[in-house]
């Protein structure tokens, strides 16, 4: 996981595509916001305890991940705020999100178009 400094109003990305990692990254830093990776719940936990301000995005195709485990683990005001996204075939794991209740649930289209105003308006 990348560190980020405490009360910093973060934008934590649970996933592995590095390539939409390096995009993430970029809103971001327009936004003025830090920008860590977690690649785990417990990295999550972890980011949110340091900053409760933060904007979560996550992958719902990250391997291993328990939605409703992730949903379980955060704060209410958190999840409320998150973002999950995954392919739009995947109705099943994009279902799973909203009955967790992620305050957003796109499929990867949408989430790639509207990343940076969800970053910025967040």
């Amino acid at each position: 996981m990348n560190q980020m400094s405490s009360g910093s109003d973060s934008v934590i990305l649970l996933a592995n595509d590095l390539m939409l990692g390096s995009t993430v990254s970029g809103f971001a830093a327009q936004a003025g916001r830090q920008f860590c990776t977690a690649g785990s719940i417990a990295d999550v936990v972890a980011a949110i305890s340091e900053d409760a301000a933060a904007l979560l995005l996550v992958d719902l195709g990250t391997p291993g991940l328990d939605v409703a485990s992730l949903a379980e683990s955060i704060p209410a005001d958190v999840l409320q705020r998150a973002v999950a996204y995954g392919p739009h075939v995947h109705t099943e794991k994009l279902e799973a999100a909203t009955r967790a209740g992620f305050g957003k649930v796109l499929s990867r289209g949408q989430f790639s178009a509207q990343v940076g105003t969800l970053i910025s308006d967040s």
